[in-house]
This record gives C-alpha cells, structure tokens and sequence, in this order.
C-alpha cells in the first residue's frame, strides 16, 4: 500500500484502477480504507479509486493531535491530490469526514470537483456541537475495558437493530487498529476544533457539486445536523429505514446512487 509523506507524518492509501477522473474515499471515526471494500470493487473497474488511512487510523501516523487531525488530515490529502496524483477528483467521506471535506473544499483545490456527504453530521449548531462532547467525555470516563466493550456496543447500535454479525464483525474490525482513547478525544475537541474552523465557513461553490446521503436511523432523523442546511442545492437522498453504515449494508443501492451522482457531474469513465 502506498505511502505520501506529508511533512513528518505517513498517510497510507490504497489505489487501484486507471483514467481520468478519481474517486477519493474518506473513512469515518475508527474505521480505515478498507472500510470502503464494497466500493472500491464495484468502482476500481470504472474510475481510480483512492481510499486513505485517516491519521490515528489504520496503518496511518498516530502520533497527531486528535482535536486538531482532521485539520491535518485534510491537508495532507490536499498535499496528496495536488501534488501526486494529480487528477481532477471526487471526495466522498463517511461520518467524521464531516470534518475533512469541508477543510479540504476550504483549501480551494481546483481538482476537486465534487463532494458527498454520507451520513455527515453538520456542525453548524452550538448545541449539537456540545451533544457530541458531552458523548464523548462519557465514553472517555470509562476504565480502559469498559470503554472497549461500550465502544463495540456504540458501533454495533448504529450498524442496525438486529444486525447482520459478519457485518458486525467487518465493520468494527478497523477498531483493532486504534487507540480509543485518542478516537474519543477527537470527538471531545468538537468544541475547540469548530471554534477554530467553523462549519460555517465552508465555502459553497456554484461549481462545486454536493451529494448529500444519509439514514433516517441516523443524520436523516433530524435535519438541524443535516449539511442540506449548509448546501441548499445538494442533491439529497434519505436511506428510509438505514442506519449509519448502509454504504456497506446497502452497498448496492449506495453505489448506484452515487454511480448516477458521477455521471450526471461529467465524472468520465474509463
């Protein structure tokens, strides 16, 4: 698996395929590329795709300021994109990506010509801000076991109400890669790192398109945390009855969805 050294840090990345127009993967909290798998097959016949260790993650450098990473993340993707691969690209990101795409539309790449939102919480509200730090203070009071059994709870809640295990046991497998304690204090900086790069401030773009997705058992049950407040032109689509993974639940309905997405944006196949 390549790596793309960004300043003192490794940022790991898996790409396959070739042509002219990139699809980037961008994982949420705990999880890494891999999380992508059903996407990066279905994908890598039509389009290169790309799918990064977010740093703390995977096989990526955890040795990054957990309140301030998503800052870094985005950066160094920028670094990646511009400088390595050097192709016009679509950024998808998952749940904590909520973070990344904005710093990165914000870094104002010229290549990037698209962004999709999946299940991305909006953090344009103060309150909803302080519901996520006071969760994550919660977690963070646990003792160390604790906390590996009520983070395992945690994921499998949002997976579905009587989930499917190997889905349970693909998804959560990322976690072993991790230090829970830094994935928490990433979320407990919510606060700090907002007050620094505010949602708010993100750019909209007339020529910049946006695909909003998300569960009705997740973003989608209440629309205050949606980015459609953000983005009023995105093109958005409920997953009635999902819940926060359905890219990997309902793989085959996400990447149809997201095939159109591509196609209606001028995103050419190979």
């Amino acid at each position: 698996m390549p790596i793309h050294k960004f300043k003192n840090l490794e940022l790991f990345y898996r790409v396959y395929g070739e042509g002219d127009c990139v699809l980037l993967f961008i994982h949420g909290l705990g999880g890494n590329g891999n999380s992508w798998k059903h996407q990066l097959d279905y994908f890598r016949n039509k389009y290169p795709v790309i799918a990064v260790d977010l740093f703390g993650h995977g096989q990526s450098s955890k040795d990054v300021d957990p309140v301030f990473a998503p800052r870094i993340d985005a950066e160094a993707i920028y670094d990646l994109m511009r400088n390595k691969i050097e192709k016009p690209y679509f950024a998808v990101g998952h749940s904590f990506a909520s973070f990344i795409i904005p710093e990165i539309i914000k870094l104002n790449d010229s290549n990037l010509k698209g962004a999709v939102f999946v299940d991305c919480a909006y953090q344009g509200h103060n309150d909803i801000i302080e519901a996520r730090v006071t969760f994550a203070n919660s977690m963070l009071n646990f003792s160390d076991a604790a906390l590996q059994i009520e983070t395992r709870k945690w994921y499998r809640e949002m997976i579905a109400e009587n989930p499917d295990e190997e889905e349970v046991a693909f998804i959560s497998s990322t976690l072993k890669d991790c230090n829970l304690r830094w994935l928490f204090r990433s979320v407990a900086g919510a606060r700090e790192f907002s007050s620094r790069y505010p949602h708010t401030e993100t750019p909209v773009r007339d020529n910049l398109p946006v695909f909003i997705m998300e569960a009705e058992n997740g973003i989608g049950d209440d629309l205050r945390r949606s980015w459609i407040n953000h983005f009023k032109n995105a093109k958005y689509y409920l997953f009635e009855d999902g819940y926060h993974f359905f890219f990997i639940t309902e793989h085959g309905k996400f990447n149809r969805l997201l095939d159109e997405f591509l196609n209606e944006n001028s995103c050419r196949q190979r």
